[in-house]
């Protein structure tokens, strides 16, 4: 039987072992995003160009948006390629028109 997969808050590729939603609600589940590389329960915290800050539960979709802008501006690499499946690979976004709410506003 095939593991079942969640998606990321930040890319949005399903190829995460937990959900880091739980009832609606974020949870950090220390799993890695294969794709964007981000870390729920790190990431937050320590990746953000502000250095280390522990997010306030209240900002934490704050938190996902920045490190998704960052990923895209930095060309929106794939982390570990060797994890996603090649049919995904050879996708090429066209990130003037990639809409995410928050930024195209």
């Amino acid at each position: 039987m095939r593991e079942k997969l969640y998606s990321c808050l930040i890319c949005g590729y399903k190829g995460l072992s937990q959900n880091p939603l739980y009832k609606g609600e974020y949870q950090k589940t220390f799993d890695i995003c294969p794709c964007c590389d981000f870390e729920f329960g790190y990431s937050e915290d320590h990746d953000v160009r502000l250095g280390f800050i522990v997010t306030p539960d209240h900002l934490i979709e704050a938190a996902f948006q920045l490190y998704r802008k960052q990923w895209i501006e930095s060309g929106m690499k794939i982390a570990h390629p060797e994890d996603i499946p090649e049919e995904l690979k050879n996708i090429n976004l066209d990130i003037e028109n990639f809409e995410i709410n928050g930024f195209n506003d």
